[in-house]
C-alpha cells in the first residue's frame, strides 16, 4: 500500500475504534464505523484496479483517490461533537475579541471588494487540494504525488485528531453573528456549502489552513512560481477565515503552525524518504 493509503485507512480505523470507546450514541458510532468501512473499501478497490486497468492507469487512479477520501475523517470527527464546551468557546471568543480590538485600534479595515475577494478565496478551500495535484501533473511531476499527499494529509489529519478535544461552534454561529444576514451572494454560497457538508463545529486547529499551506509549501519545493501563487491564495484564505468568521484567529494560526512543524521536519531530514517515494510501477511509464 502507498503511504497515503496507510494514512487514510489507519486514521479512519482509529476514529472508528475511538467512537466505540467514547460515550456516543449508537447512530454516531455506526456512522463513524461505516465511514471507515467506506475508506477501506475504496482503497481495496484501488488495489484491485491493477487487475483491470493498465499499470499506469491504475497508478493514476490511486494518485487521485485521496481527493474524495480526504474529508472522511473530518466527517468522522464531527460524530464526536455533542455541543460546545462553554469554557473553551469563551476562551476562543475572548481571544478573537482581543485580536479584533487590536486590529481596529491600528485602523485596519477591509472594504467591500476585499471582503468579496475573501469569500472567493474561501471557496478555494475545497478545490485547492485537487488543483495542487493537477498542477504537479501539468508540470510532468506525477512521480511526486506521493510526497504531495504525505505533506497534505499529515498536518490536515493532525488537526482533525485534535478537533474532538476542543468542541466549539464557529464564530459565525455565536452571539449576534449567528443571526446576521449574509452580505453578498458569495457568502450565501459559502454558508450553503458549509450547511451541507460541515460538521457544524470548528475544526481546531483549522484543517483548511493546514491543508492549503501544505499544498503551497510542497509546490514551492518543486514548482516555485506555482507555489508562490498558492501561498498568496493560502494567506488570503487564512485572513478570510477570520474576517468572515469561519474560524477563530487562534485555530487559523495553530493550523498553519502544525503544517510548518511537519515542513520543518522534512527540511531537517527527520522524515524517512521512503514515506514520500512513488512506487516503481508509477514511474514505469510517462504521464
Amino acid at each position: 500500500m502507498r503511504t497515503s493509503e496507510w494514512i487514510q485507512a489507519g486514521f479512519a480505523i482509529i476514529l472508528a475504534v475511538a467512537a466505540w470507546a467514547f460515550p456516543l450514541s449508537a447512530r454516531r458510532r455506526s456512522a463513524t464505523t461505516w465511514l471507515a468501512a467506506g475508506v477501506i473499501f475504496a482503497i481495496v478497490l484501488a488495489r484491485l484496479s491493477e487487475y483491470i486497468l493498465t499499470p499506469v492507469q491504475a497508478s493514476i487512479f490511486r494518485d487521485w483517490l485521496p481527493v474524495p477520501l480526504t474529508l472522511v475523517p473530518y466527517w468522522q470527527t464531527g460524530q464526536f461533537f455533542n455541543g460546545p464546551n462553554e469554557k473553551i468557546q469563551a476562551w476562543l471568543v475572548e481571544s478573537d475579541r482581543w485580536l479584533l480590538n487590536f486590529a481596529s485600534r491600528t485602523g485596519l479595515t477591509f472594504g467591500r471588494f476585499a471582503r468579496l475577494s475573501m469569500e472567493w478565496a474561501y471557496m478555494l478551500c475545497y478545490p485547492l487540494v485537487p488543483l495542487g495535484l493537477a498542477t504537479l501533473y501539468a508540470a510532468g511531476l506525477r512521480r511526486d504525488a506521493s510526497a504531495y499527499w504525505f505533506f497534505v494529509l499529515v498536518p490536515t489529519y493532525l488537526c482533525y485528531a485534535i478537533t474532538p478535544f476542543f468542541p466549539a461552534l464557529p464564530p459565525r454561529s455565536v452571539g449576534k453573528e449567528g443571526t446576521a444576514s449574509p452580505s453578498n451572494k458569495s457568502r450565501v454560497f459559502n454558508l450553503w456549502i458549509l450547511k451541507l457538508g460541515s460538521i457544524q463545529a470548528i475544526s481546531f486547529p483549522s484543517g483548511h489552513v493546514a491543508a492549503s499551506l501544505a499544498i503551497a509549501l510542497v509546490l514551492l519545493q518543486y514548482l516555485p512560481v506555482a507555489g508562490a501563487i498558492f501561498l498568496v491564495i493560502t494567506l488570503w484564505i487564512a485572513i478570510a477565515a477570520v474576517v468572515g468568521r469561519y474560524h477563530y484567529a487562534i485555530d487559523v494560526v495553530l493550523g498553519a503552525a502544525v503544517t510548518l512543524v511537519v515542513y520543518a521536519a522534512w527540511q531537517a531530514h527527520l522524515i524517512p524518504s521512503i514515506l514520500m517515494t512513488a512506487p516503481a510501477m508509477a514511474l514505469a511509464a510517462p504521464f
